[in-house]
């Protein structure tokens, strides 16, 4: 029999060098030896000023531990995201800014979020007149997730609110994590106060507040942006013909029809490709459609449940035929069941 050519390995993912030169700039200024950081972190000699380099997402996150480490500050992340300015993303903060709303600005970084960091996640769903926006992080837990969480958090509610000229109240924010340092600190730094050990990282907000005018919207200029950021997103391995990550484009495919479950032929029509070489792409980015598919059911399922849904009906809108189905992988993401997330993340005792 012919011997079958082994596949390539998934390639890491990574993140803009610019970014981790800006975290090691910041964590100097604030005494830390930016050479032992960045030594620490295997990026000593990383072409950091270089606005096109990109260094493994891995080495910023060991970078993000380092510089806390140093400094002795839980809030790192939160210093670091104040400090702040859309146009330290280059021509994808310029676009971000010069977009007519800061829902669109929102928009334009989450799809072309591979290109500032392709290994983590960022998504944006509108849901009974609120918005909610997740993050997940890249790999196992470790601790520069929870640093990088607030990170994300901190840009969109108060920088968000800095760039349309008007602060915004959170409805909820819900942290993965487990605390590090005073959570009132977090709270007064927020101004909002966080729930932490949710099953998901969540910035839920009045959807009216994607509406807000930004003061420097420019229709020309954005479209302008737009090609070029388009350009520089199509050129990344792994990247679609939208210059989307396609695992970007099944979880948005898969979330439009949960009741019907991951139907690998109907996704693969849809994205014009046979359901072989959708399978092959997706482990090409180190995923499955399975993977997914539990990826973004476990992310409804916490939404649902935190808004107070019968777990027979979250079931059924997640796409499973039996609520006990249903159990059994919620358990398996969370280690807990449905009624005990519940009840921990409402306060109430379960039933």
């Amino acid at each position: 029999m012919p011997r079958q050519a082994a596949r390539a390995p998934a390639r890491a993912p990574t993140i803009w060098a610019r970014l981790a030169g800006q975290l090691a700039a910041h964590a100097a200024q604030r005494g830390a030896d930016r050479a032992a950081l960045l030594d620490a972190a295997g990026l000593l000699d990383a072409p950091l000023d270089d606005p096109d380099a990109r260094v493994p997402l891995a080495a910023f996150y060991a970078l993000v531990e380092q510089a806390a480490a140093a400094l002795s500050d839980p809030h790192l992340g939160l210093d670091f995201a104040g400090r702040f300015q859309p146009e330290q993303l280059d021509a994808l903060g310029f676009l971000a800014m010069s977009s007519p709303t800061l829902g669109e600005a929102l928009r334009q970084m989450l799809r072309y979020q591979q290109l500032w960091s392709e290994g983590e996640r960022y998504t944006l769903e509108l849901r009974e007149g609120r918005a909610h926006l997740g993050f997940t992080p890249s790999g196992p837990d470790r601790p520069a997730h929870g640093q990088v969480a607030e990170m994300f958090v901190f840009d969109v509610l108060v920088n968000g609110g800095r760039m349309s000229g008007a602060p915004i109240q959170a409805v909820a924010v819900r942290f993965r994590h487990a605390p590090a340092g005073d959570p009132g600190e977090k709270a007064r730094r927020l101004g909002a106060a966080a729930q932490f050990e949710a099953a998901e990282t969540e910035l839920v907000l009045p959807a009216e507040v994607l509406a807000r005018p930004l003061p420097h919207a420019n229709e020309a200029l954005a479209a302008f942006l737009e090609r070029q950021v388009g350009a520089l997103a199509a050129r990344m391995p792994g990247a679609g013909s939208s210059g989307q990550a396609l695992a970007d484009r099944v979880r948005a495919l898969l979330a439009e029809r949960l009741r019907e479950g991951a139907d690998l032929g109907a996704l693969a029509a849809r994205l014009r490709m046979s359901p072989r070489t959708l399978q092959r792409r997706l482990g090409d980015e180190g995923t499955s459609l399975q993977a997914l598919l539990d990826e973004v059911r476990r992310g409804r399922a916490a939404a649902l449940l935190g808004a107070g849904m019968a777990i027979g009906e979250v079931a059924y809108l997640l796409g499973y035929s039996e609520p006990s189905a249903f159990h059994r992988a919620f358990r398996r993401w969370t280690g807990e069941t449905p009624e005990a997330f519940r009840a921990r993340t409402s306060g109430a005792a379960p039933r």
